[in-house]
């Protein structure tokens, strides 16, 4: 790919900011890396890239002009939240090294998203709250959306499949299986056998509906009654075993239980066109240029 320079009001955009956000997008709209695009979708996934990039500086130029500016204590906290996902700081680091950032460069990156994460708080928390007529006009207009999907609350026991020896999680989890059916208590095994941080609650992940667990776990889970076990179940993670303790059918959203949903998706459709006439206003008043 063709390497661009962007600047923004005369200050550049980097190389690296600017092939992220290609990165990024590539994944979100077509499951593929930048180089993995046709020339029409790089085309496509440049042009929503460069309009957001333009939209992340323009905010923080104008976040840093008031003063809404991410202090050090804050970036430190977000930093030390990021590292959490690498097995320690130094791989943190080197990882940022491979990518051509160091310290400094990913000090200012934090500092730019969380200045531009609060200054955009800020100007939503202006946007306009719905009025009684218009979210009970959503809640007639749109009967299909006002169903709550059914739901189900499950346990599970987590047994990690090692790459080194896989064969030891297949047998963990059978010696498991064969405890179950000898009466032992499931939550007692998951406290003490389960990888997964829900074994301290003895395996409860609590009630949850389609869409947000992996799906073979999730098709797994909605397959059984409560009180009932399945068979084993592989995912990324390893292998499970799903007890279903409470099961909620699909049912029509009343008025008053869909209420709170709709006003607050109405103000953040509120709240999105307010920052975008925004956004739109700081452009006309910026000097930005994108060339090879």
């Amino acid at each position: 790919m063709q390497e661009k320079t962007l600047t923004v009001n005369g200050t550049p955009v980097s190389h690296f900011d600017f092939m992220n956000a290609m990165q990024s997008y590539a994944m979100e709209l077509y499951r593929k890396t930048a180089d993995q695009l046709s020339a029409e979708e790089q085309e496509k996934v440049q042009e929503i890239a460069v309009e957001r990039i333009i939209a992340r500086e323009l905010i923080f130029q104008q976040a840093l002009a008031d003063g809404v500016v991410a202090n050090d204590a804050q970036i430190q906290q977000e930093t030390a939240n990021v590292m959490q996902n690498f097995p320690s700081e130094e791989e943190f680091y080197a990882t940022l090294e491979k990518a051509g950032v160091d310290k400094d460069a990913y000090y200012r990156m934090i500092r730019q998203d969380l200045s531009v994460n609060m200054f955009t708080d800020q100007k939503l928390a202006d946007a306009q709250d719905p009025s009684e007529e218009e979210i009970t006009a959503f809640y007639a207009a749109h009967p299909d959306k006002m169903i709550k999907p059914a739901m189900v609350k499950a346990s599970h026991i987590l047994v990690k499949a090692e790459k080194e020896n896989p064969t030891q999680a297949a047998a963990t989890i059978d010696e498991l299986k064969e405890k179950l059916n000898n009466g032992e208590d499931f939550a007692i095994l998951a406290q003490e056998h389960s990888v997964c941080p829900s074994s301290a609650k003895g395996g409860d992940l609590g009630f949850f509906g389609p869409g947000s667990m992996v799906k073979s776990f999730e098709d797994a889970a909605f397959a059984l009654k409560p009180g009932e076990i399945s068979d084993v179940v592989p995912t990324q993670f390893g292998l499970h075993l799903i007890k279903v303790t409470d099961a909620k059918e699909a049912h029509k959203l009343e008025y008053e239980e869909a209420k709170p949903q709709i006003a607050q998706f109405l103000k953040e459709q509120n709240g999105a066109k307010l920052l975008q006439e925004w956004i739109e206003g700081l452009k006309k008043d910026a000097t930005i240029d994108f060339s090879a």
